[in-house]
């Protein structure tokens, strides 16, 4: 599905560019251009040359900008560029810094192009410093800048590797944003798996300094993140782009996790390729408050529908019951995953303002039957000797024999079980349960906040019985069972108050007729 509907609405590329204008302006682009049958002028985005030169003519036409891409370096994807600057511009204006002209930027590892810098000093006229810490991309982006007249406002400084944001903030200084295209890759990924995870329909560009960094995209923006920390306020704003949603869902949690609340995300949505912004700020929330800051495109309330439509099993308790906080309570529950062998995976979902944890859980056996039968078992024995501990001996002899005799018969039919279930997992491969687990905070005015899981039964042999024994476990095993009970005695006393009043009522009457 294109996704260019959901462009930037100022994105001067969410209208196609006309190749037909393009092919009469431009020979370089006449030299990759392809006439269909139709008389349609078409180019081959599979094609790295038909790219950079596409690249090239644009920046040209739409910009009047001189750049000439180098063979083996990245060429830029300019609708994806154009909705991240216009998204730094809402940011600004949404901060009252309305004067573009008068910002200050950073870019992140600017590259050969030194593309956000350019495309910034023409659109606004403002300044902007570059950093690259490939000595022949920082000379390469130094040639566009002088060849486009840009040297006054825009500079490009090495940095070390090591490094992020700390060598280039002056001690006086203030700066407004950081714009960053971080590596997306790994050194250890190997160079198939690369292109496999680029965008099939282009052309893959750049080379490994430009799409690998140790630790990939994610490890770079942490240290981002703790940079950022020590620099503070000298940036307004600090952003950068995602180009896998699971890292910016890690990176929120982060963020949480160091105390940065004033954040905010969006998406970037172009042809048929997806990213992500990330943007966050140590301004007071008085002053500035990013969660209600403008936003390209977020997914809708996902999980919100999808618990609606399909009446999950619910489990409510306080959350004081037992847990001193919410993360304490989600510790728990991945460490009980852990101990039943049932594997936690991630759910490929829409990120949304679902306040809570979400996964999707795979058990290949039921390990959590057993665990409560014995539980049971050894409630039942217990009661048995406490009502019974005033008897004489051979009265506890019984017991002990009994006891012995029971557990005997029940290790026996847990081996029988288990020989049966083996049986079963080398005819069927399905696991036994399948279900999205979802954890909810769920927040009152005193303070006394609720906690609801949600479990939804995706597929499995166990089918609902399976879910549901899962969840008369995760009961016991959360200690909340007289909480459960208290919540369900009430209506039946009522009910049977009412029973017991019409009862007498009844029999009053009877007595009157017989007098």
């Amino acid at each position: 599905m294109s996704l260019r509907k959901f462009m930037h609405p100022r994105n001067k590329y969410k209208k196609i560019p006309d190749f037909n204008e393009l092919a009469l302006l431009y020979p370089e682009f006449r030299d990759i251009a392809n006439i269909d049958l139709t008389g349609k002028i078409k180019i081959d985005f599979k094609n790295e040359e038909s790219l950079r030169v596409l690249t090239e003519v644009l920046l040209k036409h739409d910009f009047n900008l001189e750049v000439k891409i180098p063979p083996n370096k990245l060429v830029p994807t300019l609708p994806l560029r154009i909705n991240y600057i216009l998204w730094i511009e809402d940011l600004m204006k949404y901060i009252s810094f309305n004067e573009m002209q008068e910002v200050i930027g950073i870019d992140i590892g600017t590259g050969a192009v030194c593309i956000y810098p350019l495309l910034f000093a023409k659109m606004y006229g403002n300044q902007m410093i570059g950093t690259e810490v490939d000595e022949t991309s920082i000379q390469t982006a130094i040639q566009h800048i002088e060849n486009n007249k840009l040297h006054h406002i825009i500079k490009v400084f090495k940095v070390n590797e090591g490094t992020i944001l700390k060598g280039i903030i002056k001690e006086n200084n203030i700066y407004h944003f950081t714009i960053c295209n971080p590596p997306f890759f790994e050194i250890e990924e190997l160079s198939e798996k690369i292109i496999k995870r680029l965008p099939p329909r282009n052309a893959s560009t750049g080379n490994k300094v430009e799409l690998r960094v140790q630790g990939g995209e994610r490890a770079f923006i942490t240290q981002m993140i703790k940079e950022s920390i020590e620099i503070k306020e000298k940036i307004k704003i600090y952003t950068t782009m995602c180009g896998k949603r699971n890292n910016l869902l890690f990176l929120l949690k982060f963020l949480k996790q160091k105390n940065i609340e004033n954040v905010t995300w969006t998406e970037f949505c172009q042809g048929h390729t997806k990213r992500w912004g990330l943007a966050w700020s140590f301004l007071s929330k008085d002053f500035v408050n990013l969660i209600n800051a403008p936003v390209i495109r977020k997914s809708e309330d996902y999980i919100a529908k999808l618990l609606r439509q399909q009446r999950p099993i619910e489990i409510q308790f306080p959350i004081q019951h037992r847990f001193s906080s919410f993360d304490n309570l989600v510790n728990f529950l991945e460490q009980t995953m852990k101990e039943l062998n049932v594997q936690i995976k991630e759910l490929n979902l829409p990120i949304d303002n679902f306040n809570g944890w979400s996964c999707q859980l795979i058990a290949e056996n039921d390990t959590w039957s057993h665990a409560r039968r014995k539980r049971r078992l050894a409630q039942r024995l217990m009661n048995q000797f406490i009502d019974h501990n005033t008897k004489c001996i051979t009265t506890t002899n019984n017991i002990e024999h009994s006891t012995k005799k029971l557990m005997k018969n029940t290790s026996k039919n847990i081996i029988e079980e288990q020989t049966i279930k083996e049986l079963q997992e080398t005819v069927i491969k399905e696991p036994l349960l399948i279900c999205n687990f979802f954890v909810e905070l769920i927040e009152h005015e005193a303070k006394n906040n609720d906690v609801k899981i949600f479990m939804i039964l995706e597929k499995g042999t166990g089918g609902k019985n399976a879910l549901e024994t899962f969840r008369q476990y995760l009961i016991n095993k959360l200690d909340i069972r007289e909480y459960f009970q208290k919540s369900h005695e009430r209506p039946n006393k009522k009910k049977r108050k009412r029973l017991k009043t019409n009862k007498i009522e009844v029999n009053l009457n009877q007595i009157k007729n017989s007098v």
